[in-house]
């Protein structure tokens, strides 16, 4: 059989067994009511923003890009963002910094689940082991991803519907921000996909998988953001959303494929591993 065509059938069979399920409803049914949780306003927030229209229009440019330029730790993108509507940018912030909950709910079992259970000999048997492993990555991937595009559009829509933003802007942006938050979901999902496979029960590899983000947080943010310690924040693939908003291509270009080496680098990693392994 065609590598391809088995890598689609585990990805069809995640999608639909996730989905299916009563997990998969909770987290679909948790992510729309964060989503709209996120467009509450909070007083401290409106108040500035308030403050800010005030002083005109030049003034209200300069203040949000001096917001997002120390948001994102770089000028170049903080004034390419000042142009895009204040709140859809830090809500955007906001979910990219809880994608790795969203991605450790749900996929900390894909693995572990099946190798406990030996359902995965059934698969096995009819698959290719690495096609197996990167079925089970992908699966995630998109699974996260339509989450969260669910998540987004339905903020879009609430930001419109209030007058926040015109729908032009709030489309383009939007959908810019979306296709910023993929690869980096996609690194995740490769991170959680290998520290998972690596165990029996789903119970030991969630633990794992949690330790292993923590890790990562800690590295790239207490240790390197916080000590402006530029290397160290490569260890933690969120801090890859400011450069691939940044105006300049060589840096944009750059921080995709920190994200999409991440994601690849793990997979074969995981695939290779998966492949020797006794199951």
């Amino acid at each position: 059989m065609n590598p391809l065509f088995e890598t689609w059938l585990i990805v069809a069979r995640e999608l639909k067994k996730t989905l299916g399920s009563a997990k998969g409803m909770i987290m679909f049914t948790l992510s729309v009511l964060g989503a709209t949780a996120s467009t509450f306003p909070v007083p401290k927030i409106e108040e500035a923003m308030q403050e800010a229209k005030k002083v005109g229009p030049e003034q209200l440019h300069q203040f949000k890009v001096q917001l997002f330029s120390d948001l994102y730790m770089n000028d170049a993108t903080g004034t390419r963002l000042a142009d895009a509507p204040l709140k859809l940018v830090i809500l955007f912030f906001i979910a990219v910094w809880l994608a790795p909950l969203l991605v450790v709910i749900l996929g900390f079992d894909g693995i572990p689940s099946d190798v406990q259970h030996r359902s995965v000999r059934y698969w096995t048997i009819r698959s290719r082991r690495a096609s197996y492993y990167v079925g089970k990555f992908l699966g995630l991937w998109v699974l996260v991803g339509m989450i969260t595009f669910v998540m987004h559009a339905l903020i879009w829509v609430i930001i419109v519907a209030r007058g926040e933003a015109t729908a032009s802007d709030t489309l383009h942006w939007g959908l810019r921000f979306y296709a910023v938050s993929l690869p980096i979901i996609g690194a995740w999902c490769g991170i959680a996909t290998l520290a998972a496979s690596m165990f029996r029960t789903p119970m030991v590899a969630l633990l794992t998988v949690c330790i292993t983000f923590f890790l990562l947080f800690f590295a790239g943010v207490i240790v390197g953001r916080a000590r402006h310690m530029e290397v160290m924040q490569w260890a933690y693939p969120n801090s890859f959303d400011a450069w691939m908003l940044s105006p300049e291509v060589t840096h944009a270009l750059t921080g995709l494929a920190a994200v999409l080496g991440f994601a690849l680098l793990t997979t074969a990693v995981g695939a290779f591993v998966f492949s020797v392994r006794d199951v």
